[in-house]
């Protein structure tokens, strides 16, 4: 997509050039004529003319025309730069009551984890428990949480007790866990307990049944501190995070992006005008969360490969979807896969009854 900062620059630019301030030696349809001539000709009478050129009504019929080809030629041979500088950075910054609907809408997914990055005092968590209201809203879930705030349906001290609870409770299920950061450093010590944590939380993809009746329908939203500060680990299983960047302006927010696995992240849309939360919590209590399926894993001689996990929920993804009669095309728009990739998988599992211990089928046997 060539060069995403150089995009940056030129919509950030064009969007100051079409604001209430643009700027003053700059004529207002720069960045909208890519034909030098066209712009020597703009350029030349709106120099002899006592109006600018682009309120009179040829000077609007040739930029309309100018700007039309412009753009044309730009979605034709995917210039991104010269997209943005046309259009500005739009859908890139947005009201912060956007923020709790485009995050419940993430946790919506059943076994999406996210993360909360920033400094204390940046609002971390009171643009948490918003958006746990506004998942709780959306899917008429429960929500547990490692502290003393009363919108928690219950209250839970360790990862054996966020699965349990997981499992009795019928329904999706929002786990909430608070400045966890120290417990889940991934240093010294508590690298070990990070990467044990994550597996845990790959139990909820794998929606084992072993911690109670109900298959888990759960998401996890972990606060912590910086994005350094939290272990590699625990970053690798996270889809998105939100990153409250600013102790000075709290209503400030970005969303980041992850594939998962790689722990690689791209910014999405940044958000102003946060609110502080109308919510009474503990502000200052310590956080409580201890890490107790520590040798499980070691003691079976197994691990949780994340990057096979999370294939694992692109192939069930990929399947229902075509099952319900998606075309490949806009299922490979729900997956990080190819149309062609999705038909293959589709077609094992409904033609060889592969990927049946993943999406169950009627009368089809499980794969060894």
């Amino acid at each position: 997509m060539g060069d995403k900062t150089g995009a940056y620059a030129a919509a950030e630019l064009a969007s100051a050039l079409r604001g209430e301030d643009p700027g003053e030696h700059v004529r207002g349809y720069a960045g909208l004529i890519d034909d030098r001539r066209t712009l020597a000709v703009l350029n030349y009478y709106d120099g002899l003319l006592d109006e600018p050129i682009e309120e009179t009504r040829i000077g609007r019929l040739i930029i309309s025309n100018a700007a039309t080809d412009t753009i044309d030629e730009a979605v034709r041979h995917g210039s991104v730069s010269q997209m943005k500088s046309a259009t500005g950075l739009t859908g890139q910054e947005r009201d912060g009551a956007d923020l709790y609907r485009d995050v419940a809408d993430e946790l919506s997914h059943e076994g999406a984890i996210g993360l909360v990055f920033g400094a204390p005092g940046s609002g971390k968590t009171a643009t948490t428990l918003d958006v746990a209201l506004s998942w709780k809203i959306r899917t008429g879930g429960a929500l547990i949480g490692n502290t003393a705030w009363d919108g928690f349906d219950r209250v839970v001290r360790s990862d054996r007790q966020m699965l349990e609870a997981m499992a009795e409770i019928e329904g999706p299920v929002l786990a909430i866990l608070d400045e966890i950061a120290q417990e889940l450093s991934g240093f010294g010590s508590g690298n070990k307990a990070a990467e044990q944590f994550s597996d845990s939380l790959l139990f909820i993809r794998k929606k084992e049944s072993k911690h109670g009746p109900h298959p888990k329908r759960g998401s996890v939203l972990l606060v912590g501190h910086t994005r350094t500060k939290t272990a590699k680990s625990i970053r690798r299983v996270a889809s998105f995070a939100i990153e409250k960047p600013s102790r000075s302006d709290p209503g400030r927010a970005r969303l980041l992006e992850s594939e998962g696995g790689k722990d690689s992240w791209e910014e999405g849309s940044e958000y102003k005008g946060l609110t502080d939360t109308a919510e009474n919590y503990p502000e200052h209590e310590a956080s409580e969360f201890d890490i107790e399926l520590v040798d499980e894993d070691d003691q079976e001689g197994e691990s949780v490969d994340v990057d096979d996990v999370r294939k694992d929920e692109h192939i069930k993804t990929a399947i229902k979807a075509a099952d319900s009669g998606m075309k490949y095309a806009d299922v490979a728009d729900l997956v990080p896969y190819t149309e062609d990739w999705v038909g293959k998988v589709y077609r094992n599992w409904n033609n060889n009854n592969r990927h049946t211990e993943l999406v169950p089928k009627n009368n089809a046997p499980a794969d060894d």
